[in-house]
């Protein structure tokens, strides 16, 4: 007999578009792919502590993309671009990712250096994480981090999530090592 994960019985209503003061999330298109392969995914140093390799080539970033575009028809990952209100909308500098798992869902982010200590990510994650928790059944949002990203804890802190504890041996940052290291599990719920 087949093992299969439990469904969610609601699917999440999640704007294609969220315009902030400072910033635009966006549903993400497979058209992205040459600015955010620019902005972040073939630099190293914004790649280092993330769960994937840098890329090599737009390509890769092409099918990524193409891969988001179906998980968000399907309704189980929904990734943003962000992109600055005064700049072309084609011209997005990171991404936002909200993935669903029963009735929590997961952030993951990863945005160009020439955009980091702006507050732009902690806006993204806030904005993100206040939307989920006020659908219908979703209890939790949670992120995380490795132990040794101390900026990407604070802008999971900032997004007014709480550190909820330290998982060893948790997470993979193949740009630094192979070996699973610790991370910080953060989360935010619903009363």
């Amino acid at each position: 007999e087949e093992t299969r994960r439990p469904e969610r019985a609601t699917p999440l209503e999640m704007p294609e578009r969220i315009g902030l003061e400072r910033l635009v999330l966006r549903k993400v298109r497979a058209g992205d792919a040459a600015a955010l392969f620019e902005a972040y995914a073939g630099d190293a140093e914004t790649c280092r502590w993330l769960n994937f390799k840098t890329l090599s080539d737009v390509e890769q970033m092409t099918t990524y993309l193409e891969c988001c575009v179906a998980n968000w028809k399907a309704q189980r990952d929904f990734v943003y671009a962000l992109v600055e209100p005064e700049e072309p909308a084609d011209r997005p500098f990171g991404l936002i990712n909200a993935r669903i798992q029963l009735s929590t869902v997961i952030f993951g982010y990863a945005m160009a250096r020439s955009h980091w200590s702006r507050g732009y990510m902690s806006l993204a994650l806030r904005t993100l994480v206040d939307e989920v928790l006020r659908q219908p059944g979703i209890w939790r949002a949670q992120a995380d981090c490795a132990v040794e990203n101390p900026a990407s804890a604070r802008v999971i802190e900032k997004a007014g999530m709480v550190l909820e504890g330290r998982l060893r041996r948790h997470m993979i940052s193949p740009n630094v090592s192979l070996e699973p290291g610790d991370g910080l599990l953060y989360a935010k719920t619903r009363d």
